[in-house]
């Protein structure tokens, strides 16, 4: 009898020990669900990658990266570890620097940064954009621009806006360091 309770207690002891991760996970689900920290849509950040909620089940959430993987990621992570949620406020700042040589005005460069904010769609009119001289450098100086954009937009427009501020200083005659 006693070598029966003794077997039986370790059975126990290791069916605990190999349920106590699952159990983990169990309890961390229906903390999310319960409290929504991020919700299936939302672009959040956790364990190292970056990508939108696709499902979050009982035991476990699915993140769909921007490279198009599929990333399983245990709930008790994810109420354990720091979630960055981007999406959930709606909008995120973007934040792009450039530099220019001193024989380049910054009045100049302000008039083709500000037509370039105003005419784009995708810029978030509230808050307003800022942008002025970041950093002073032996070579030049660097100009910092913060506007707001759609959280769900921010890649698609941080690359078409880098790409129309370059061609509008183009245009402008105003060059960055190595580009002709």
């Amino acid at each position: 009898l006693t070598v029966l309770t003794t077997i039986i207690g370790a059975l126990s002891v290791a069916a605990g020990l190999a349920l106590s991760g699952t159990l983990q996970n169990f309890t961390s689900g229906v903390l999310i669900l319960l409290l929504k920290p991020f919700r299936v849509g939302d672009i959040i950040i956790a364990q190292g990658q970056e990508g939108i909620v696709s499902s979050i089940q009982i035991f476990f959430t699915v993140v769909t990266t921007y490279q198009n993987t599929t990333v399983v990621i245990p709930n008790s992570k994810l109420s354990n570890e720091v979630i960055i949620n981007l999406s959930r406020q709606g909008k995120r700042r973007l934040d792009v620097e450039l530099k220019f040589s001193f024989g380049i005005s910054f009045d100049e460069v302000r008039s083709v940064v500000q037509k370039r904010i105003d005419a784009s769609p995708e810029i978030l009119k509230e808050p307003g954009a800022h942008f002025g001289v970041s950093a002073v450098d032996a070579d030049g100086y660097k100009v910092m621009i913060n506007i707001w954009v759609d959280a769900l937009a921010y890649n698609k427009t941080k690359l078409q806006f880098q790409e129309e501020i370059i061609d509008d200083l183009k245009n402008a005659g105003l060059k960055l360091p190595g580009i002709n």
